[in-house]
């Protein structure tokens, strides 16, 4: 009788993990669920980027275009998808910078300080901003208002994931170092450094020591590609959002079977 209930409960506990088992490997959620969000709050996706920080000079040489303006529009974010779209993927999927929401800044052009072109407006694309239910931010991408006075270093946007979607466009070279909100008072301002406008226009209009610090330059510039590279997206789900995993830990059935069988033996060995 004894030997009877010992028997009765390995098998019942050996039912209760092959059940676990069906319920894990039944369980689609896990690994076919697309970016898609059923709660009421946002999910966010932080992008964390490291960069080097250019010099004045640095950031004048670096450049395709230097321009003051303001910022007459700005236009609604979208993925860099071909309909705009979020991608059919999982959230744990998306990879920087292939996967991005990009927003597009219209800026009326007051001067050109380098390489003046002839039109009068540009488009600056800088990452993140709000689709849907996603939201996407960077620690690194400068961030624009409507009506903002700025000046802004800007290069061609060379990214294979953005550069050929949308009108003709520009980035903001070495991220928010390279755009100054300009004050009334003649000041120049970013998050790491407050300078006059003069300062800056200057700097700008030193072009006879360009070519000293060109291989300092390059060498700066090479590794901030490098960097780019291996930019780490951190991507975190927004309070409320049903993305999440419900993954059951479990061991082959073939396992479970051999330590109930094994644990008998031992059980028959003792006596």
């Amino acid at each position: 009788m004894r030997n009877i209930i010992k028997y009765g409960i390995f098998l019942v506990g050996a039912l209760s993990l092959l059940t676990l088992n069906a319920l894990a490997l039944s369980n689609p959620s896990n690994d076919n669920t697309e970016l898609e969000n059923n709660s009421n709050e946002a999910i966010g996706i932080d992008i964390c980027i490291d960069f080097i920080p250019y010099t004045h000079e640095e950031l004048r040489d670096k450049s395709d275009t230097i321009v003051i303006g303001t910022v007459n529009e700005i236009f609604l974010p979208r993925w860099n998808t071909v309909d705009g779209k979020k991608p059919k993927k999982l959230l744990n999927k998306l990879e920087y910078p292939d996967d991005i929401i990009y927003t597009d800044i219209v800026i009326s052009v007051d001067e050109y300080l380098k390489n003046p072109l002839s039109s009068r407006e540009l488009i600056v694309r800088v990452t993140g901003g709000t689709v849907g239910d996603f939201s996407m931010t960077t620690d690194a991408d400068p961030s624009f208002n409507a009506g903002e006075k700025v000046l802004v270093y800007l290069r061609k946007d060379e990214s294979p994931s953005t550069k050929d979607i949308g009108p003709e466009h520009f980035i903001v070279t070495d991220f928010y170092r390279g755009k100054y909100t300009l004050t009334d008072d003649g000041k120049a301002i970013t998050p790491d450094e407050t300078v006059t406008l003069e300062e800056l226009l200057s700097t700008i209009n030193q072009t006879d020591n360009n070519t000293n610090d060109t291989e300092v330059s390059d060498n700066k510039e090479t590794a901030n590609e490098e960097t780019a590279n291996k930019e780490t997206a951190g991507k975190q789900e927004g309070v409320g959002s049903t993305i999440q995993s419900k993954r059951i830990p479990f061991m082959s059935s073939f396992w479970m079977l051999a330590a109930v069988f094994g644990a008998v033996i031992c059980i028959r060995k003792r006596e």
